[in-house]
């Protein structure tokens, strides 16, 4: 499979890309500077520029990828586009280029429903209020693509760790997990990996955390 990776440089789409090299896939790690992307221990990716923020950018690097991972991050907590503005771009790149599949990575804390009133009570008055300008964009980012033709995922992660994956991570589809926990990189990076593809997944919003 053909697999471009946008944020290739983040901890998680690091993650994401040497997995995938292991596994025997032609990773493509796209990053606004290409020099930072670092070295793999299962090979070496395919690399190129691309911007979120300048429209168009991503065309060339999406054109004829089977399936593209969205791991998207913004350095503080103020005011951002970041999110919205890469569904914008992925999409129309998606549907140019012919990818199959869009996954793209969310926070649990857009629907904290089911959590216990205590939890959710902490959430509401300090997560929310932290990440506020966060959630909100990415709210705009979940309704962009919604709105799009090319087969989307998203997977809403809660507060992210590092060390090894899960083995028996939990997971929800289209409902908040009763737990907010947390989950590690790992975990998320080998979730989105053993589906893409997954039909199953298609237009769906997957709560994921560590079991």
């Amino acid at each position: 499979m053909k697999i471009a990776v946008v944020g290739a440089t983040g901890r998680t789409g690091r993650l994401v890309v040497d997995l995938a090299l292991a596994a025997g896939h032609t990773v493509t790690a796209v990053a606004r500077d290409p020099a930072k992307v670092p070295a793999f221990t299962h090979g070496t990716p395919l690399t190129a520029r691309a911007d979120v923020g300048r429209p168009g950018s991503l065309h060339e690097a999406l054109a004829g990828q089977d399936a593209v991972v969205a791991a998207l991050g913004t350095a503080g907590r103020g005011a951002t586009t970041v999110f919205s503005d890469g569904a914008r771009e992925l999409t129309a790149a998606c549907a140019s280029g012919g990818a199959r599949h869009l996954v793209a990575m969310s926070s649990a804390g857009l629907d904290t429903s089911r959590l216990p009133f205590a939890q959710r009570l902490v959430t509401t008055l300090v997560v929310d209020r932290l990440y506020r300008e966060i959630h909100h964009d990415l709210a705009r980012m979940e309704a962009l693509l919604a709105k799009s033709d090319t087969p989307w995922t998203v997977v809403r992660v809660p507060m992210l760790k590092d060390g090894p994956a899960s083995a028996r991570p939990q997971v929800a589809y289209d409902r908040p997990l009763p737990r907010a926990g947390t989950a590690a990189r790992a975990t998320v990076a080998a979730w989105i990996l053993g589906h893409l593809g997954d039909e199953e997944t298609f237009g769906r919003l997957v709560h994921l955390s560590d079991g």
